[in-house]
């Protein structure tokens, strides 16, 4: 399967997934080769997912790099309720991430 990347001051450029390498055409040639239109294409196959793609979801945010007060509002948002004696952004990150897991398990 053939994917066009980039166009270049040569050409343009196309990944080829079989063979794990990128393919130059240059300007005013036609690649010799099928090209895919849809890039997503290369994470799914007729099953569903590739397991050979990991797909990323760059929604969740990181819990470790926020503050308390960010981590009081992660909690009000996703209805997890902290106890007003925590206050140290480490004892609430530890709190939201036992609740998650919890109710991943429950």
């Amino acid at each position: 399967m053939f994917v066009e990347t980039r166009k270049t001051v040569t050409g343009r450029e196309y990944w080829d997934s079989k063979n794990k390498k990128v393919i130059v055409v240059p300007h005013g040639q036609k690649p010799d080769f099928e090209v895919v239109d849809n890039p997503k294409s290369m994470k799914y196959n007729e099953d569903g997912l590739n397991p050979g793609v990991a797909i990323v979801d760059e929604t969740i945010p990181n819990l470790d790099e926020m503050d308390a007060e960010q981590l009081f509002a992660y909690a009000k948002e996703n209805n997890i309720e902290v106890p007003g004696n925590m206050k140290k952004a480490d004892t609430i990150r530890d709190h939201i991430k036992e609740e998650q897991a919890n109710a991943i398990e429950g």
